[in-house]
């Protein structure tokens, strides 16, 4: 974020911001927290991530299931606080959030340079805890728990004509310096603003800054300076108070699909050419820019995540499939190697006899193996075959081959085979021996084979669950917008009324009070547990008997007929009948009324309750759900108009005759049993 970016994000938060308190602080990561707020019935969700961004969101992410010890300490000084302030520290990307006043006071300090870092101080600007402990190397300054934090911030250099020669006669002393790069150090505006300035004064931001005439006359150097003055103008008007700053997203190009490139609280000249996307409020364009970004890298995560998955359950399968290879190798070689000795068994048993009959004369191990390589060099035909010795092992390595004869024209130019020969048997019996190991190296193959389709079936599927979990990791989701009747119990009819309950006794004290007007219909059970029942009529006619039986049955089957299994009935009442004056000598307590008047006793039902979904129905299939949810006995053009077009919890302008306002919702389902 820039400098004019923060002012801005500070203007939008403030107006969302200020007299509302803390409920309560989430971490999402190590880095970024997210402070609830509510104000008058509204929420707001702020996401603070160190070094990167600061802005209220509409969407919900994943919190971390135990908070971490830096939560735990802000829930512990700012919870139930009410926000104060909310202001850019000068010109620093610096933004103090102020909780509490006078010496209850505590201050969140969010940087957004360098490293970036959360800081939490008290009215004496003592540090209380902090993200990271660093030391500022240029003044020695140390940013630690029990230091003073200073929260006096740079003042805003406007420019002037002396100040933008120094920036660039200072610039000028390095001959490689662009003049953007000079500006951008020089001054207090940031990389973004010097090139919208120098955009608009017709300079490249790749010259030098040399190359530029550094005096007041120079027709380049006034064009600047008028173009740094608008840019002062249009920081200057970020800082009104009440304004409500507008936010634009700026795309990779022209196409307005492409991707989301940069974001700001004006259109700057570097951007002519592109899309731009525009929002009511900077703070909803940060949203909407981050939160897109967010959902990328989420869904980056989840493909690796399935690589990864996937990558194990290959790895499984070459594994087995090389020790399946190399079985059926060492079984191909055994057999080799016994058709070998069988097809020499006259020299097999000359080379063994020839061995056994020198180690029985009593010659010494290396005098036998020179004697083995003289002869050999000699032409002896049985000491050519003998390869080397194992005496140790007592075996023999003889190199043996089919003759050529027996040999296809590709098979003659091959290297012939070392065979290892027992010295304690015949060449018959180690023919036998390596046809009883290639049958082991079989029944040890088939095993392994057998294993391994099973263990690939267990890693398929432990793969397959964890696809499962990578799949169903919730993801950034937009919060619905919460309407003021889902903090009781409710239901729509099948006619569409909106039938409210209360969970507690407070909450059927607050319904009748506030919500029960003229037209509702009141509904209790002359049974212990039962919850008062309140029926919204959004229409001028009478509640429909159906309605009223769904809501009375609601009524009892939330008292203790339920556990019961007691069938009995419930009563309606007009709102005039429903007070809270006792009669003389009696108190009523929390949730409790008096009825005068005639009590209207509905039918008895069975218990039996359901539930139902919510949804909404697009335009374009309105026509296709035309008297769906009509009033039962009235005439078809009657309940086509209070069907589809007719709120199911309000009237057409949106009044809801509780008091509250809410958006027209056109054609939402949900059915009670």
């Amino acid at each position: 974020m820039t400098v004019l970016d923060v002012k801005a994000a500070v203007a939008s938060l403030r107006t969302q911001l200020l007299g509302s308190r803390v409920a309560n602080v989430y971490d999402l990561d190590p880095k970024t927290y997210l402070i609830k707020t509510a104000k008058a019935g509204t929420k707001t969700l702020v996401l603070l991530e160190s070094g990167i961004r600061f802005h209220s969101t509409a969407f919900m992410r994943d919190k971390s299931n135990t908070p971490s010890g830096f939560s735990l300490k802000l829930r512990k000084h700012i919870r139930t606080k009410r926000v104060e302030e909310v202001r850019q520290l000068g010109v620093d990307r610096v933004v103090a959030f102020t909780f509490g006043a006078a010496d209850e006071a505590v201050h969140l300090i969010l940087e957004l340079f360098a490293g970036g870092n959360i800081i939490l101080v008290d009215h004496t600007c003592t540090i209380l805890a902090l993200l990271r402990t660093h030391t500022d190397e240029s003044t020695g300054a140390k940013t630690a728990v029990r230091e003073i934090y200073p929260m006096e911030g740079a003042e805003n250099r406007k420019i002037s004509p002396e100040l933008l020669l120094t920036a660039i006669k200072n610039g000028a002393q390095n001959e490689k310096a662009s003049i953007k790069d000079t500006l951008s150090r020089e001054l207090d505006y940031g990389p973004a603003l010097v090139e919208h300035a120098l955009v608009g004064a017709g300079i490249d931001q790749k010259r030098k800054a040399a190359s530029l005439d550094a005096s007041e006359q120079a027709e380049e150097f006034q064009k600047l300076l008028q173009n740094f003055s608008e840019v002062d103008a249009m920081i200057d008007s970020l800082s009104a108070e009440g304004k409500v700053v507008p936010g634009f997203i700026v795309r990779k190009n022209d196409q307005p699909d492409s991707v989301y490139d940069d974001f700001g609280p004006v259109p700057l000249r570097q951007f002519e050419g592109r899309a731009v996307e525009s929002f009511e409020s900077f703070d909803k364009a940060m949203d909407a820019y981050f939160t897109v970004a967010e959902d990328k890298k989420l869904e980056q995560q989840k493909q690796q995540q399935q690589k990864a998955v996937v990558s194990k359950v290959e790895r499984v399968r070459k594994a087995h499939e090389e020790q399946v290879r190399a079985l059926e190798e060492e079984q191909e070689q055994n057999f080799l190697r016994a058709r070998l000795i069988e097809h020499n068994l006259a020299d097999v048993d000359n080379a063994i006899l020839v061995v056994n009959s020198l180690l029985a004369d009593g010659t010494d191990w290396n005098t036998l193996k020179k004697l083995v390589k003289e002869e050999a060099r000699k032409g002896n035909p049985i000491a050519s075959l003998i390869h080397s010795l194992k005496l140790a092992t007592n075996q023999v390595t003889l190199l043996l081959t089919f003759g050529l004869d027996y040999m296809e024209e590709d098979e003659q130019t091959l290297p012939v085979t070392a065979v290892d020969v027992d010295l304690g048997v015949n060449a018959y019996n180690n023919a036998q021996g390596y046809y009883q190991y290639k049958k082991k190296v079989a029944l040890k193959a088939d095993k392994t084979l057998a294993a391994s389709e099973k263990a690939l079936k267990g890693a398929s599927r432990k793969a397959k669950e964890e696809l499962k979990k990578v799949d169903t990791k919730a993801s950034i989701q937009q919060i619905r917008k919460t309407h003021w009747f889902e903090k009781f119990i409710w239901f729509i009819s099948s006619e569409n009324f909106l039938v409210l309950c209360g969970r507690d006794a407070q909450q059927n004290e607050q319904l009748v009070k506030r919500y029960l007007n003229k037209g509702d219909i009141y509904l209790h059970a002359d049974i212990h547990g039962a919850a008062a029942h309140v029926i919204k009529n959004h229409t001028a006619d009478a509640v429909p008997p159906l309605t009223l039986a769904q809501a009375g049955l609601s009524c009892v089957c939330r008292s203790a007929a339920w556990d019961a299994k007691m069938v009995t009935s419930a009563y309606w009442v007009h709102p005039e009948q429903v007070s809270k004056s006792a009669p003389t000598g009696e108190y009523l307590s929390t949730g409790s009324f008096m009825i005068r008047g005639k009590k209207n006793f509905l039918p008895p039902n069975p218990l039996v309750m359901g539930f139902g979904l919510l949804f909404k129905v697009d335009e374009s299939c309105l026509a296709h759900h035309v008297g769906e949810r009509r009033i039962r006995g009235q005439g078809e053009k009657e309940s086509e108009a209070g069907s589809v077009r007719g709120s199911v919890v309000g009237t057409e302008e949106g009044q809801l005759s509780g008091g509250e306002e809410m958006e027209e919702i056109e054609e939402e389902e949900g059915e009670a049993g």
